[in-house]
């Protein structure tokens, strides 16, 4: 497959789960920041929940969070250490980064990341909890709890929850090198 990359499978989450459960409160506390403008929620619909850990940023309030590199530590960076060391130790190097949920039989649909932020970024997926159909371009693929793949997130793509939980993934970007899985 040359859209999606399964790195490894049957990776321990359960430190990364266990800080989620403890934090649950932090699931969408973006909405409540100061100075932080959620996009209009009429144009980018989704049924997920989010749990940023680092935040893109823009300088001026006419530019657009996609065309920034911006990027910041949000206040639950602190508290979800375990998956900032999984990040560290596997990547040392990491831009914006948060998980993901998806709930029972839900699904987001087919979009494409844009901007000049994703150019020069690698995207990457830590499956936490549940199963998900992952499609990108004419790819499919069934992750398990334990996944870490990457795909091309400049191609058109989407997931769908067939599992008996809410998927939970946590998404980040690398900076893009030749090194990278």
């Amino acid at each position: 497959m040359k859209n999606i990359r399964i790195i490894k499978t049957d990776i321990n989450v359960s430190k990364i789960k266990k800080q989620l459960e403890e934090h649950s409160t932090d699931w969408n506390y973006q909405k409540e920041l100061q100075h932080a403008t959620v996009l209009d929620p009429d144009v980018y619909l989704s049924q997920s929940g989010v749990l940023q850990l680092v935040i893109g940023t823009i300088d001026k309030p006419c530019e657009y969070v996609f065309d920034s590199e911006g990027c910041v530590p949000a206040p639950a960076y602190y508290r979800h250490t375990e998956a900032i060391s999984f990040m560290k130790r596997h990547f040392k190097d990491f831009k914006r980064c948060g998980f993901l949920s998806i709930p029972i039989g839900g699904e987001v649909g087919r979009h494409m990341d844009f901007g000049t932020y994703y150019l020069n970024k690698d995207r990457y997926h830590l499956s936490i909890q549940g199963r998900y159909l992952y499609t990108v371009g004419d790819e499919s693929v069934v992750v398990e709890p334990g996944t870490l793949f990457w795909f091309d997130n400049k191609q058109e793509h989407s997931a769908k929850n067939i599992g008996d939980d809410v998927r939970i993934t946590l998404v980040f970007d690398v900076p893009h090198k030749k090194s990278n899985p």
